[in-house]
């Protein structure tokens, strides 16, 4: 079974992207903590957010389900992160899942000087590109939608966008 664990950033991301539907493809679904689960549904639908309610549908059809985190791991902290970022990374570890997805970068530091290796939602727009989802100039505007909705320097656009031709051009 393909699982991964997220944090906020990706799912509203990916959502906004409308790339969410393609996620589905790769994982069978999606597990969150608590707080996760609070953050982008509750608090997005009382700040009237439209990625809240399409997450909150893949949350009542199971795509995207809630597991508390267990007791341990309890010297996993950071001054640095949310409680959300340590929670998902405290359910990665405590569990077998196939991927985290993070798009903080200082989340995305500290897992992986726990041995974690992150992906993230340009991580999964090039999986998904690179599995055939979808063709190389759809690629590129989703790239440019993400590029919209979420920071991203020009280095790393640049540097997606090339890997993104490097895989068009082995193909």
């Amino acid at each position: 079974m393909r699982v991964a664990v997220s944090n906020s950033g990706p799912l509203i991301h990916l959502t906004l992207a409308g790339l969410l539907d393609f996620v589905f493809e790769l994982f069978d679904f999606i597990i969150v903590p608590p707080q996760v689960y609070e953050e982008i549904i509750v608090k997005g639908k009382e700040q009237s957010h439209s990625d809240a309610y399409i997450l909150e549908r893949a949350v009542n059809n199971e795509l995207i389900k809630i597991e508390a985190v267990k007791k341990g791991n309890e010297n996993i902290t950071s001054s640095k992160l949310h409680e959300a970022e340590i929670d998902t990374i405290k359910l990665y570890l405590q569990s077998d899942f196939e991927t985290i997805l993070l798009d903080d970068e200082e989340a995305r530091v500290f897992a992986r000087k726990l041995g974690i290796k992150v992906s993230g939602t340009l991580g999964i727009l090039v999986k998904l590109y690179k599995h055939g989802f979808f063709g190389f100039s759809e690629a590129l505007q989703y790239l440019k939608k993400i590029n919209e909705i979420m920071y991203l320097s020009s280095d790393v656009y640049c540097y997606i966008e090339k890997v993104l031709k490097e895989i068009s051009q082995s193909d």
